[in-house]
């Protein structure tokens, strides 16, 4: 049986110089995370487009690490962070006050309106030891993938297509579970073998724009029949899926290292009656009790 949710599968063609990848996501990536905090509407949805951005970029990695999305803005959404790491994925987005109540009966918000002025930053970290790789680019695009292909273009000089879309899959009376799937594709670069390959791209890019969001949620068409019902005429292949889940990388060992830098006297403010000091990760929501005397304090 084909898995067709919660993967990300690289894809090319054969009559186009175009290489891509193509990413669905549902109940076991992305629904528990955006439904975990309980985000307004409009931020529940940019947030799902930074997830499958960030797995859509991260799978075009050669090497491992944890690639981070991440905005930055002024507006109700001061702060918007997606991670991929080794195929999992997690996400929080900070509202500023009174935002909550701004966006709670809206349904769309432009991502102008919700993160303001301010940057797009894609950081590479590798771990302890090695120096992060890190682009920025101002939030300047309509939509946050007109943002990544601003990036994609300006700063790596390639060619980029990116489509993003979120929604809802309501079924009767059964709670409604979040989806969300994106494609981006890319240009080869010329060389003497492809010569020019400019017409190609251009014819590639007319298909890839006739892509709707309904596509591109619907879980009744698999990510190889919607790349087939594209770029059937240029000779599309997929190769295997590999899987994404719902995946926080915090510990209790991380936060206590991270917060054995605190002053102590900081730390000891914040001892809790229990004797303890109480830690939530922002992003699954986890709850830490730590014993002061592993921190100093």
């Amino acid at each position: 049986m084909t898995i067709t949710d919660n993967i990300v599968a690289t894809f090319g063609l054969d009559n186009a110089p175009v290489r891509g990848r193509i990413v669905r996501l549902g109940e076991g990536a992305l629904d528990p995370v955006l439904h975990r905090h309980d985000y307004p509407r409009p931020v529940a949805l940019l947030l799902g487009e930074a997830l499958t951005l960030a797995a859509l970029i991260g799978s075009l990695l050669k090497i491992e690490g944890r690639l981070v999305v991440q905005a930055q803005g002024e507006g109700l959404v001061p702060l918007l962070v997606a991670e991929h790491s080794s195929g999992g994925l997690r996400g929080y987005a900070r509202l500023a006050d009174g935002a909550a109540a701004q966006l709670a009966n809206a349904n769309r918000v432009p991502p102008s309106e919700l993160l303001g002025a301010g940057n797009l930053v894609l950081t590479l970290d590798r771990g302890p030891g090695v120096a992060p790789y890190q682009g920025i680019v101002a939030l300047n695009g309509d939509t946050l993938a007109a943002c990544a292909e601003i990036f994609f273009r300006t700063s790596e000089q390639v060619d980029t297509g990116i489509r993003l879309a979120v929604g809802e899959l309501v079924n009767g009376d059964a709670p409604s579970s979040w989806r969300a799937g994106g494609i981006l594709m890319q240009r080869v670069a010329a060389d003497e073998a492809r010569g020019d390959t400019r017409e190609d791209w251009n014819r590639a890019s007319i298909l890839f724009a006739t892509v709707t969001d309904e596509e591109l949620i619907d879980p009744a068409l698999g990510a190889d029949r919607l790349l087939y019902r594209l770029f059937h005429e240029e000779g599309v292949r997929m190769d295997t899926p590999t899987p994404l889940d719902d995946r926080c990388s915090c510990s209790e060992e991380r936060l206590t290292a991270v917060m054995c830098n605190f002053p102590r006297d900081e730390l000891r403010g914040l001892i809790e009656p229990d004797g303890k000091l109480h830690a939530r990760c922002q992003f699954c929501a986890r709850e830490y009790l730590i014993e002061p005397g592993a921190v100093g304090a």
